[in-house]
């Protein structure tokens, strides 16, 4: 006897290494599945909001490969997990979202309550979307998960009724391999350009993107610049692919004005897996060649390269090494763009404990081997900056979508990806707001998380942008909040560091908590636009 669909689900997802879905459920199909995944061995994580339940099967995603699953009710479940499947989307993140569906009114009846067009709501953001019906097969769940997967990763849409949940499904006609990758190579003759482009170039730079996450990409990465002796910008997502403590490692790219003084010293810039999502809006800042290594076509490249290899970073990197000497960058220069860079970090101007006082504290006191995760918001600057990443992912920050409320379902999901790592989230308030319930979710799975709030009760990203533009504050202050006293509410332990008392007893015991912990501090707000000014004016 065939199997219902819903299970069918279920083991299409254990097949492809899930091993945990998230969501808020509805009454309907939702249940089925979560029934259907018990049975098949993978973990139902209840969350208390669809977008963080998203967020955290994107990151799963991102970091354990398998494709992330999330679960949601029906019309206002649905609509709620919008910004988590942008993410996905911005951020090339596998996630299959599964969504309620109400089975057409039969005629006659009148059935409007929660109904609205879920297809058209996700399409802008899905690669696909299916809405089997009753006794379909599951051919279509597996071309929807391959569609997933397959570059660029990203969402993709299972609309499910009861019905349809709960019916007999044919398995796929065959036996299922595993997707194959479509591998694109560069020939001979774009080789030799790429190589002469290379030989002419005295200073070559290397910006470094998201595709260079990969084991294989970040290991050659490492090599071409020690080959050519040149320095690495990297992006936010791509931090940590080239370590920040190699000699060669300059900082983080963005395509800000403070970037400009860095890519002005050299004649030829080397993409390297950059994406064009990964970068700020606004004018091309280089007039010199771009030679891009990219692992897939596709992209629209943020400005056009003489020169272009696609195919796997490791095998171009590698062709492109052979034969190729050392590049004219003195050390002492190199040195001296990341000291340059790295000032602008700098803040200045305040009264009080800084977002850049904070940074140095967690780091000279955060436990071996950390994962960092990182909100949008003033903060990221000193965060993103300040912060030491020796591998890919060692850092998490949604870059291509860059929202809120992001780090803290990201920490949870480090921590049940990978228990034995701590995480440390560090979020503004604003940001902690719009997924404060998450802590009670952190609580229940014992996630060994310490979360760290830059507290100055307001949306200071969004103010100084106000203040620059000459207007009266409104609309982005919104008074002291104690976040130590509702974290301990939901279950976690708490600390709460005004202004000119200690921070380092908090962070010591916080760290040392075996379970989720976070640490409120307040910090003065008034050094941001220093840092701002330098990074971005």
């Amino acid at each position: 006897m065939a199997r219902t669909l819903a299970r069918g689900i279920a083991a299409a997802c254990r097949a492809r290494g899930v091993r945990r879905a998230f969501g808020v459920p509805g009454g309907a199909s939702s249940l089925d599945v979560i029934d259907a995944f018990a049975a098949e061995g993978i973990d139902f994580v209840l969350t208390h909001g669809e977008t963080p339940a998203t967020l955290m099967a994107a990151v799963t995603a991102e970091l354990g490969g398998a494709p992330g699953v999330v679960v949601t009710g029906v019309g206002p479940g649905a609509a709620s997990a919008v910004n988590g499947a942008a993410y996905a989307a911005l951020e090339r993140a596998p996630v299959l979202l599964v969504t309620d569906a109400l089975a057409e009114p039969a005629p006659g009846h009148h059935a409007l309550h929660q109904r609205f067009d879920q297809r058209a709501l996700f399409a802008p953001l899905v690669k696909a979307y299916a809405r089997p019906e009753a006794g379909s097969g599951l051919g279509e769940i597996e071309s929807l998960l391959d569609t997933a997967a397959a570059h660029p990763a990203g969402p993709v849409q299972l609309d499910l009724t009861t019905a349809a949940a709960t019916a007999p499904a044919e398995p796929a006609s065959g036996k299922r391999e595993a997707a194959k990758k479509r591998t694109e190579e560069f020939d001979l003759v774009t080789l030799a350009e790429a190589r002469g482009l290379l030989a002419a170039s005295s200073r070559p730079l290397v910006l470094a993107g998201m595709e260079a996450r990969g084991r294989a990409a970040s290991a050659a990465l490492r090599q071409l610049a020690r080959t050519l002796g040149c320095p690495v910008m990297t992006t936010y997502k791509a931090k940590g692919a080239i370590a920040d403590s190699d000699p060669l490692a300059v900082g983080s790219f963005t395509g800000a004005a403070s970037d400009a003084r860095c890519l002005e010293r050299a004649d030829l810039l080397i993409f390297f897996g950059l994406d064009p999502v990964e970068l700020l809006p606004g004018p091309w800042r280089f007039e010199g060649p771009i030679l891009a290594l990219a692992a897939h076509g596709g992209y629209e490249d943020p400005a056009l390269p003489a020169v272009k290899l696609t195919g796997a970073l490791d095998r171009s990197a590698a062709a492109l090494a052979d034969g190729a000497l050392p590049a004219g960058w003195p050390e002492l220069e190199i040195a001296a763009l990341r000291t340059r860079l790295r000032a602008g970090y700098a803040m200045v101007g305040a009264g009080g404990r800084t977002a850049e006082d904070v940074v140095t504290a967690v780091r000279r006191e955060a436990p071996a081997g950390a994962r960092l995760t990182v909100d949008s918001g003033a903060h990221m600057f000193s965060a993103m900056g300040l912060w030491q990443a020796d591998e890919p992912d060692d850092v998490l920050k949604s870059n291509g979508l860059s929202t809120m409320g992001f780090a803290l379902p990201a920490a949870i999901a480090s921590a049940l990806e990978a228990p034995a790592r701590p995480v440390i989230a560090m979020t503004g308030d604003g940001g902690l707001h719009m997924c404060l319930a998450e802590l009670a979710t952190a609580a229940r799975h014992r996630c060994r998380i310490a979360v760290v709030v830059f507290n100055d009760s307001r949306l200071a990203l969004i103010d100084i942008k106000q203040q620059r533009q000459q207007r009266e504050s409104r609309g982005v202050r919104f008074g002291a909040m104690d976040h130590a006293a509702v974290a301990r509410g939901l279950g976690c332990r708490g600390w709460r560091v005004e202004a000119g008392e200690p921070l380092t007893p908090a962070l010591a015991e916080a760290f040392a908590h075996a379970g989720p912990a976070l640490i409120d501090v307040t910090v003065d707000a008034d050094a941001y636009t220093s840092q701002y000014e330098a990074l971005r004016g």
